[in-house]
């Protein structure tokens, strides 16, 4: 008749029970041993642990060809080995021997995955290949010493020939898109401050808020004190403009001329309160010598 078994017993297979339902094979194992029923007796000879190892990186990485087959990417395999037949040195010894066989097993698995990935994005590629070989990647070695597990992974970069091209170009597209952050910085810095020392003239001056004619006639001297290459610009802006009315004006006051000296002088009136008109539209004085007397650079060109 059998006997039961002990409250030690018991317990200690309980506790095994739920290690082993806790921790997969990515952890040590404990050394099992046995005895009597009760708990006492000498223990049998304790079981191996799972020791792992990783294999040093490559010199050289693995070519594996991009899609079209023009351009090949660098690929740096890394591979995790686990034995629980031998001590983590003499697994250290013994990996030396299957690297070769390991390498040769990841191109075959891998390959496809590659070709299908464009040859600029090295992203998708390691994605692809590592979720191929999460899938027929856990490769078993028969060792003289034991069984030996393997489990690689890769990181992937470039072609080298395709960096070398593409290189210059990204560094333009950075250089372009750093300009405009800037571009944008500045510009809403000229804005703020014109917009702050309009608010001072218009304080100082007792005008109220601007309209858009007297905003027109002072946003340049604004940006005199805002941003050097703002008042080039707006100064430009207002040279433009000054002689393209000035010819105008001066069309019109022709016309003006040519009514009065003909007798028709509603004709003659009316062309000069249209003058006056668009001067005020234009944000001109009536003078141009007054103009030119409070222009940002002294009288216009």
């Amino acid at each position: 008749m059998a006997r039961r078994k002990g409250l030690f017993a018991t317990l200690r297979e309980a506790w095994r029970t739920w290690r082993r339902n806790r921790y997969d094979d990515g952890f040590d194992e404990e050394p099992e041993t046995t005895g009597s029923d009760d708990g006492e007796g000498a223990a049998s000879q304790p079981r191996r642990r799972k020791v792992f190892v990783q294999s040093p990186p490559p010199e050289t990485p693995l070519a594996m060809a991009a899609r079209d087959d023009v351009f090949s990417y660098e690929v740096f395999p890394t591979f995790q080995w686990n034995s629980s037949a031998m001590s983590r040195e003499t697994l250290k010894e013994r990996v030396v021997h299957h690297e070769a066989t390991a390498r040769e097993e990841l191109l075959r698995v891998g390959w496809s995955a590659a070709r299908d990935c464009d040859p600029a994005d090295p992203v998708a590629a390691e994605s692809a290949i590592n979720k191929k070989l999460s899938i027929d990647g856990n490769w078993c070695f028969d060792d003289t010493e034991g069984l030996i597990r393997c489990t690689p992974s890769v990181r992937v970069r470039v072609d080298p020939a395709l960096r070398e091209h593409v290189l210059p170009h990204r560094l333009h597209e950075l250089t372009l898109r750093e300009t405009q952050r800037l571009g944008l910085i500045r510009a809403e810095r000229a804005r703020e401050l014109t917009e702050a020392w309009l608010e001072v003239i218009s304080e100082l001056e007792l005008i109220g808020e601007l309209d858009a004619h007297q905003r027109r006639l002072l946003v340049p001297f604004a940006a005199t004190l805002a941003d050097q290459d703002f008042r080039k610009v707006m100064e430009g802006l207002r040279r433009q403009r000054r002689t393209s009315v000035d010819a105008l004006i001066t069309t019109l006051e022709g016309a003006r001329g040519a009514h009065q000296e003909a007798g028709l002088f509603e004709f003659a009136d009316a062309y000069d309160k249209a003058i006056s008109a668009f001067r005020r539209e234009m944000g001109l004085s009536e003078s141009s010598l007054i103009e030119d007397a409070i222009a940002p650079e002294g009288p216009a060109r």
